[in-house]
């Protein structure tokens, strides 16, 4: 089961999530979405907005995350 730590925003610490199965970089997004119990103007789709876009219509900034132990993948 991936460990992802998500961090965004210049938080101090990591939003965890364990899933059964690897996340897109979308589902990761929309994660952050669901902690911060934001009403997101648009889904989380990948046919609607891009990363990018769904970051920036909901304020979210300097995410990176880990998957497990790996290097820190930063999603723009």
């Amino acid at each position: 089961m991936p460990l992802y730590q998500i961090w965004y925003n210049d938080a101090d610490q990591p939003l965890v999530v364990n899933t059964p199965y690897r996340l897109r970089d979308i589902e990761i997004a929309g994660e952050i979405i669901r902690n911060e119990h934001r009403q997101n103007r648009q889904s989380a789709d990948p046919a609607g907005l891009t990363v990018r876009e769904l970051l920036r219509v909901n304020g979210l900034r300097n995410v990176r995350y880990t998957l497990d132990e790996s290097e820190p993948v930063e999603l723009r």
